[in-house]
């Protein structure tokens, strides 16, 4: 069948310029590379963005005579946003236009930047690279799953356009899914998910309980975006939907940092357009391979805001690849969220994420450490829960056996701001 859509999106990129076409060929060309050759072709493009950024920033002017990018400082939200005006270049410094990119992040904290013409660009490119590694092509419905704050909702006419559809987390009910998932298997388009992780549980645990066998819906592509992907929840989407699920690591600020690809746990790291560098959780050293460490982004293409060795707040470990690619082997999230034995030691969040299974009378749990040795579980539960004391134990041998651990029960554990919802909460950082 004949993608018109497609069709439509290449021939009005042709009289733009071919933009988005020859920045995706040099995405795919830069991946045929081995790992040094790969960067050895980057290195003009990071040179340009450093020259530019000590030459027209007032904040970066001092490090006009660096000699590599760790001559440059580590920054994070607070850093450019107390040094904004002294970051952001103006549009004859670029050569270009420049537009605003704002999220208000999940606790509500606004945060702002501007995006240069060539970084939208790289952007869009990035997306349709990393979506067709998914299975998804251009022009395919969208089930695109979120909270939709009114800086991100599309205008139905370019929705319907772009074949979006703009579903809001906030909506999603027993009562909608049933009207909807009606319709989809109706629909035989091809067809590709985009959501919140915890949205698409809330989507396995409605199947779940109306016994749904697999979806006959055409679906090509499954995309969990912002949050961890917990093993329930893959292998639901996958049995539903027919189709491999990939986790996306991703931010507004920049774009796609890092992928996985069908059938892989490790995640690709989009060393196309960014240079990334995992440092010590205490320190701006290097990390070493498998430890858990900082992930910090300098975006290539973007000379509008410099974003040079951006700490995004999230932390990861990495591992070379069997490509010879460094990638990320797991991203843990926030560095606010990192959870602690009580011994001081880190423990993964997954010990939530892949043991819940065994406690099926859960709807939604969440843990958090409010002192060293002082621990919460919020839990919502389909009715009694008869195995508190079981629970409790199970979770002191990842905590500790000297930890003290309560149970309170509540009817829902509220989405934040950005429409996620914390598995993890550390109180004590």
């Amino acid at each position: 069948m004949i993608n018109l859509r497609s069709k439509l999106f290449w021939l009005l990129d042709k009289v733009k310029g071919n933009v988005i076409h020859d920045n995706l060929k040099n995405i795919e060309e830069l991946f045929d590379l081995d790992y040094k050759l790969l960067q050895e072709q980057n290195q003009p493009v990071l040179d340009r963005l450093l020259k530019t950024a000590v030459n027209h920033s007032k904040f970066y002017e001092k490090y006009k005579g660096h000699e590599s990018l760790q001559d440059f400082p580590v920054v994070n939200k607070n850093i450019i946003k107390q040094n904004f005006d002294g970051i952001t270049l103006p549009e004859e410094s670029i050569g270009g236009k420049r537009f605003s990119v704002s999220t208000s992040g999940s606790t509500g904290t606004p945060f702002k930047i501007y995006q240069s013409e060539g970084k939208k660009h790289r952007n869009t490119a990035d997306t349709i690279y990393f979506a067709k590694k998914s299975g998804f092509n251009i022009g395919d419905r969208l089930l695109y799953l979120r909270l939709w704050a009114a800086y991100y909702k599309k205008p139905e006419f370019l929705a319907w356009i772009q074949n979006v559809d703009q579903l809001d987390v906030e909506e999603i009910n027993d009562t909608f899914l049933e009207s909807f998932f009606k319709k989809l298997t109706k629909d035989k388009q091809r067809k590709g998910w985009l959501a919140y992780s915890s949205a698409f549980s809330k989507i396995c645990n409605y199947l779940d309980k109306g016994n749904y066998p697999p979806l006959d819906c055409n679906v090509t592509s499954i995309i969990a975006m912002s949050e961890s992907l917990d093993l329930y929840t893959r292998e639901k989407m996958e049995y539903y939907f027919k189709c491999p699920i990939v986790s996306r690591y991703s931010n507004v600020e920049n774009g796609i940092i890092a992928q996985q690809m069908p059938n892989r746990k490790e995640f690709d790291v989009n060393w196309a357009s960014y240079y990334v560098e995992l440092l010590k959780i205490d320190s701006d050293d290097p990390a070493d391979m498998g430890e858990l460490g900082r992930i910090v982004v300098t975006d290539l293409f973007n000379l509008a805001t410099p974003m040079i060795r951006y700490d995004t707040g999230d932390v990861a470990t990495m591992e070379i690849g069997p490509n010879g690619f460094p990638e990320f082997s797991l991203v843990q999230g926030r560095i606010t969220d990192i959870l602690t034995n009580t011994k001081g030691e880190i423990i993964s969040h997954f010990i939530i994420h892949t043991n819940l299974y065994r406690y099926p009378e859960l709807e939604q749990v969440q843990l958090i450490q409010r002192k060293n040795k002082n621990y919460l579980f919020k839990v919502n539960s389909t009715g009694r829960f008869d195995r508190e004391e079981e629970f409790i134990a199970f979770f002191k041998e990842y905590l500790g056996e000297d930890a003290h651990v309560s149970v309170e029960y509540v009817s829902e554990i509220p989405l934040l701001k950005s429409g996620k919802r914390k598995i993890i909460v550390n109180e004590t950082t």
